[in-house]
């Protein structure tokens, strides 16, 4: 679902992503992930070598937090466990910026459960993306009693 996330908001939004994975590995397939898309256009002419490539320089990787300082949203797209997600709240907050908004890709928790430790809970909200994210133009944004 990363993958498919950080394709639609580099190739088809524009905008510069940063994927964080706790292993080269993942931020390897979401990179192939785009890659696999934007070369098979290029293969039937609908996209040009260069355009792929500039495409692609959109995204980059990281095992750690660096780079997420000057993000103003951050996808995550993790699987549906409160723990682990609460967890990523507490640690984006404390590597990105002030102004950046957590956004889970959650389809079944209560993002206010998600947000329960946040120290800025208005800041968290739902980013539920339908899969396969590419083919699925559409997206739905969840807030709770505290967002802003």
């Amino acid at each position: 679902m990363g993958g498919g996330i950080a394709y639609v908001t580099a190739c088809k939004g524009g905008l510069p992503v940063r994927i964080k994975d706790i292993q080269p590995g993942g931020i390897n397939h979401a990179l192939k992930y785009s890659w696999d898309l934007l070369n098979k256009q290029v293969r039937k002419r609908r996209l040009r070598p260069s355009e792929r490539d500039r495409q692609l320089a959109l995204i980059t990787g990281t095992t750690d937090y660096q780079g997420l300082t000057h993000r103003d949203v951050v996808i995550e797209a993790e699987f549906e466990d409160l723990a682990l997600k609460q967890r990523m709240v507490s640690e984006v907050e404390q590597n990105a910026g002030p102004q950046t908004i957590f956004a889970s890709n959650t389809s079944s928790l209560p993002i206010g459960d998600i947000a329960a430790h946040a120290s800025h809970t208005e800041r968290v909200i739902g980013l539920h993306f339908f899969s396969p994210v590419e083919k699925m133009p559409l997206v739905e944004v969840i807030q709770d009693k505290g967002t802003d």
